[in-house]
């Protein structure tokens, strides 16, 4: 299973801008059943030994529940929370083909949030 730089995104993004906010939750959550959802799909089409599979299963079964218990309180208000959010719905919206490709571009919605990241001195991967 490949992990690529919208993988790495995202949990950066989880990190730097954890959220109670609802939108900022529901965005984060959606975009981490989408990745899990890939990567299931993505494990079924490698060739992997069953004790492999049996041993990677509860890692993506517990993965969105992580996500959502390692969220903390942020302002909607925040500087980042709209380019963050707008970054983590355009990524939900890509095919999985694209989602897992270590290969893709970011979204132009998580170029800009990264140019904000940036501007605002806290630089994402």
């Amino acid at each position: 299973m490949r992990i690529n730089q919208y993988g790495v995104l995202v949990l950066w993004i989880l990190w730097v801008l954890p959220a109670q906010a609802e939108e900022l939750t529901e965005a984060a959550l959606g975009l981490c059943e989408r990745v899990k959802a890939c990567s299931i799909e993505q494990l079924q089409e490698e060739e992997l030994t069953p004790e492999m599979r049996q041993m990677l299963q509860p890692m993506l079964d517990n993965m969105c529940e992580q996500v959502k218990g390692n969220m903390g309180d942020v302002p909607t208000g925040h500087a980042l929370y709209k380019p963050a959010l707008a970054c983590m719905q355009s990524m939900e919206k890509l095919s999985c083909e694209v989602l897992m490709s270590p290969d893709q571009e970011p979204t132009a919605e998580c170029q800009r949030y990264r140019t904000a990241a940036q501007q605002s001195g806290v630089a994402p991967p």
